[in-house]
């Protein structure tokens, strides 16, 4: 009688993967580190506001207006009309400091400067630094990690072509600047090479809005035509210095201009043969998948590889609020399940065809990244076509998991002055607060709660 053995399929493969990650994962900290965390009441404010809908609203409503705030007196007051409602739940001791009959007065000014810097602190947890020097010391301590990156700059929104040719300028000035701290770089082989072949070590990220001041759908030839002038010119600094450029996706509403114009200008002869150039597509939207397998054909034509950066989607409210609002169909997924059933999907197509299209899988849920790696494992696939992404100052020590099994990690790192940040921090808060387990009861894994954006 001959035994068959079946061939392990994604699905055994990714639920002993997440065992391991989550094991691996699991805090080890001393009594110290345990009292010190304690100590720190915008941590606890954070985690509280995380478990309470109605104090979270309110909280991320006076984040977003901070920046506007200009004295002690006004950061009280909206303290007060914010987290002094009577439906917001707040721990004693914050209602404590919020009891204060005139703004003005000493208890006003405390509760300000208490909160103020208790915002400042998150911001900064997810903020890489506020100038490129502070930058490259963060990106010095992550390679000492064997953690790579790439490099965002805040503050994106521009209204004016002096802003956008500014923006365009930033860029070349910080990979001018990122690529000089390079050369002084250690090689740590497990980032900067693969199959002995050498990795370009400096990466950033842009977004395409941010290259044209009147960059919209409804004039999508003039649109297409001043935002490739620029992409030109930015991929070939980036090519006289040595640096890659990934390019980021942002609202459903730019969506396929971003892609058609992506598409023309690495198609043109200047461009074709680069493999240092990336994408980025958004699980969240329905129409994603398609959008995966039309790359996947481009590709094919192209005959260079490139990167594409799969994420969920950072913009899920405001795509869904702005829909309602126009009576449009929703263009994403109206549950997280669904999300993260098509994350799967385009993990495997992107995956399965890694001869043409190489793999930034950017997520903080473990079972997202453990089906990656499932299927890495499974098909052998070459260390040059997967990495595995998270953002700044969140999920370090599943990067640390991640990279210790042998994987390829970049972290993203936005880095500009705090009050531009104010809106990346908030869609990076939303993210870390819109929870749903990760590998679901049916599957019968451990569970944890993550993000509908991770």
């Amino acid at each position: 009688m001959v035994v068959q053995v079946s061939q392990p399929t994604y699905e055994q493969k990714t639920q002993a993967i997440a065992r391991e990650l989550i094991s691996a994962t699991r805090e080890k900290r001393s009594l110290f580190a345990q009292m010190r965390d304690q100590m720190r009441w915008d941590d606890r404010l954070l985690a509280f506001a995380m478990d309470n809908p109605g104090l979270r609203v309110q909280l991320f409503r006076f984040i977003d207006c901070l920046p506007a705030l200009h004295s002690k007196a006004e950061v009280a007051r909206h303290l007060q009309e914010y987290l002094g409602d009577p439906s917001v739940e707040l721990p004693e001791a914050l209602k404590g400091l919020l009891n204060f009959a005139n703004a003005d007065s000493v208890p006003g000014q405390l509760a300000a400067t208490t909160f103020s810097k208790a915002v400042e602190t998150l911001a900064h947890k997810y903020i890489a630094g506020e100038t490129i020097a502070q930058v490259i010391k963060t990106l010095d301590r992550q390679r000492q990690g064997k953690l790579t990156f790439t490099v965002d700059l805040l503050g994106e929104a521009v209204i004016t072509e002096a802003e956008a040719q500014a923006y365009l300028n930033s860029y070349l000035e910080l990979m001018q600047q990122l690529t000089e701290a390079a050369k002084k770089w250690s090689p740590v082989e497990a980032i900067d090479s693969a199959e002995g072949e050498p990795l370009t070590k400096v990466q950033v990220t842009v977004k395409l809005t941010a290259f044209y001041s009147q960059f919209d759908p409804l004039d999508a030839v003039g649109s297409q035509k001043k935002v490739s002038d620029r992409i030109r010119t930015l991929l070939r600094r980036a090519q006289e210095l040595g640096a890659a450029v990934h390019f980021d996706m942002e609202q459903y509403v730019y969506k396929t201009l971003t892609l058609a114009t992506l598409k023309g200008v690495l198609l043109e002869d200047e461009f074709r043969s680069r493999s240092d150039i990336g994408v980025t597509l958004q699980a969240y939207l329905r129409d994603s998948y398609s959008d995966l397998q039309d790359l996947v054909t481009w590709a094919k034509e192209r005959s260079t590889p490139l990167s594409v950066r799969l994420v969920k989607g950072a913009y899920w409210d405001q795509e869904t609020i702005k829909a309602v609002q126009h009576d449009w169909p929703q263009p994403v997924y109206s549950q997280k399940e669904s999300t993260d059933a098509n994350f799967e999907r385009m993990t495997r197509l992107l995956l399965e065809n890694h001869a043409h299209l190489y793999a930034a899988i950017g997520s903080h849920n473990v079972r997202s990244q453990a089906y990656a790696m499932a299927i890495a494992e499974t098909l052998n696939i070459p260390k040059r076509a997967i990495e595995l992404q998270v953002l700044y100052g969140m999920a370090d020590k599943l990067a640390k998991a991640m990279s210790d099994r042998g994987y390829r990690v970049r972290v993203y790192c936005p880095y500009g002055e705090l009050i531009p940040g104010m809106a990346y921090l908030i869609r990076r808060l939303l993210e870390n607060t819109a929870n749903s387990s990760f590998c679901g009861k049916s599957r019968g894994a451990p569970g944890r709660r993550t993000a509908h954006g991770s």
